[in-house]
């Protein structure tokens, strides 16, 4: 019976403790809309940065690119692939024109590496000798794609055109195996009619149009360097209320200090993801601009800001007093902002930086959000990046949530 009891005296503890995190949240994320400070930091900040900037810099953020196509095998296989892209000698119809914004030229596959390095072309796509007949032997065959190491966007462009040329090789070759073990005749006509197929991965590059946006990449970036002052409040409100006396009162309500800790972080989390939201919806309504798939945007926004959080609320846990927690949040939000690259254009990073910012949790949704934009991306191919950011949220928000729990109670 006394187990019994212990079990009952847990239960209700803890839906005593879950019932004053939900006031707590309720409370806090009442106080914060109220407040001018946090509406601008929230809402109008990014919004109005994005803003800046995509005006300012909408003329350069529009895809322009040239890609090069070097066909070293010239099979029945990769010539209709070839010339899908580019015109061909016989009179053939170009895959693109002078208004598109990506133009295909062929190119020499020896020559492929120095056209890319000496900017004629800003990627290429290299068919190697013997690829025809490795796909019609049943053989392992490699499509290699050369990029620039400074343009992000050329070569995720020039990726997406060759995956997508394999995958439908891989697809017809399976269905011929497939008809073979039938017993069903297989034409070799059949195996070519990949072809048919290769220009439609210039329509399926990227979704929802063929730029890049600068509302869009700003409408992101500027948003994420909000949120870390947004998500902020909460570990900054700590600090204020302990001084004045305000969380003893809280935990003398019987309010267990995870719970007024968790409940001030879960609202200022709903504050910036709110946010985050309106610059997206903002952005398409006013610059017509493009995010991506939609679910794909709300799984990104959602791990974004668990990984600010989780980075804030470890920063604000360092600080003893509020300056010293303001001081503490812009001096890391501006360094991440830097190392990250969120005040560079899309595609526009060197590579050093590029590098640098896969260490920072701002870097991995940025690329993220970016590959969204341009490679028709879904949260199944952003798995790492979303593995990454949770981790920065459980790592940093624990050690952060540990810290300022026992500020709550020192």
């Amino acid at each position: 019976m006394a187990h019994l009891d212990d079990g009952e005296r847990h239960v209700s503890h803890a839906r005593a403790s879950l019932r004053a995190l939900r006031l707590v949240a309720w409370v806090e994320l009442r106080r914060r809309l109220r407040n001018r400070s946090a509406i601008v930091t929230a809402f109008v900040g990014p919004l109005a940065l994005a803003t800046v900037f995509g005006v300012l810099l909408g003329g350069t953020s529009s895809l322009d690119l040239t890609i090069g196509v070097a066909d070293a095998d010239r099979s029945a296989i990769t010539s209709g692939f070839t010339g899908g892209l580019v015109a061909a000698d016989t009179g053939g119809d170009p895959g693109t024109t002078d208004d598109d914004p990506v133009r295909f030229v062929a190119i020499d596959a020896d020559g492929a590496r120095a056209a890319v390095d000496d900017g004629d072309v800003d990627a290429a796509i290299v068919l190697p000798a013997g690829f025809g007949d490795a796909i019609t032997t049943g053989r392992g065959a490699t499509v290699e794609v050369v990029r620039d190491p400074t343009g992000q966007v050329s070569g995720a462009v020039a990726e997406a055109i060759a995956r997508q040329f394999v995958t439908s090789i891989e697809s017809r070759r399976l269905a011929a195996a497939t008809a073979g073990a039938l017993g069903v005749t297989v034409d070799a006509a059949d195996l070519d009619q990949v072809t048919s197929s290769a220009t439609t991965a210039i329509d399926e590059v990227g979704p929802g149009g063929d730029t890049v946006d600068a509302a869009s990449f700003f409408g992101v970036t500027m948003s994420i360097m909000f949120l870390f002052f947004t998500v902020s409040f909460a570990a900054r409100s700590i600090v204020s209320e302990r001084a004045n006396g305000l969380v003893p009162r809280m935990l003398a309500s019987s309010a267990p200090p995870w719970s007024v800790v968790t409940g001030k972080v879960l609202a200022v989390s709903t504050l910036g993801l709110a946010g985050f939201a309106t610059v997206w919806a903002v952005t398409q309504l006013v610059f017509g601009a493009s995010w991506g798939d939609p679910f794909g945007v709300v799984v990104m926004m959602t791990c974004t800001v668990f990984a600010i959080a989780g980075v804030a609320t470890f920063v604000c846990g360092l600080a003893r007093t509020e300056a010293q927690a303001d001081g503490y949040t812009s001096m890391v939000a501006f360094a991440l902002a830097l190392l990250g690259g969120n005040f560079i254009g899309p595609g526009q990073a060197p590579e050093t930086l590029r590098r640098i910012a896969t260490f920072t949790p701002n870097g991995q949704a940025i690329d993220a959000f970016t590959r969204l934009a341009v490679d028709d991306a879904g949260p199944g191919d952003l798995a790492r990046q979303i593995v990454v950011l949770v981790g920065f949220g459980v790592v940093f928000g624990a050690l952060g949530l540990r810290r300022v729990s026992r500020l709550v109670t020192s």
